[in-house]
This record gives structure tokens, C-alpha cells and sequence, in this order.
């Protein structure tokens, strides 16, 4: 392999270097979006469950 063959390689090599770095802050990334949206949406769920579960204590309440 000649000078020129190894620095088109080398360049080869830190294009792809590069682009695989890229791909795992993409990747990063959108695991990181899912898991908000995931929290997101628990917690609305707690939310509604706790407002149904205070609703229910205080009709109890007011029966008992």
C-alpha cells in the first residue's frame, strides 16, 4: 500500500469514525425523547389517579 492508499484510508476511516459517532448521539437522543414522553404520560396517569383516589376518600368521608 502505497502513501497515498493510507491517507485515502485514513480519511475513510475518520469519515466513518465520525458518522458512528454521529449515529450514537442519535441514538442518545431519541431514547432520551422516549423516556421523557414516557414520564410524561406516567405522570399524568398518577396524577388522575390520585385526583380519583382524594375523590373517593373524601365521598367516604362525608358518608361516614
Amino acid at each position: 500500500m502505497n502513501f497515498y492508499e493510507e491517507e485515502e484510508l485514513g480519511r475513510k476511516l475518520e469519515e466513518i469514525t465520525s458518522q458512528i459517532g454521529y449515529l450514537m448521539l442519535d441514538l442518545i437522543q431519541v431514547g432520551l425523547k422516549k423516556l421523557n414522553t414516557e414520564n410524561e404520560i406516567y405522570k399524568e396517569f398518577t396524577e388522575a389517579r390520585l385526583e380519583a383516589y382524594t375523590d373517593t376518600e373524601r365521598q367516604n368521608y362525608k358518608k361516614g
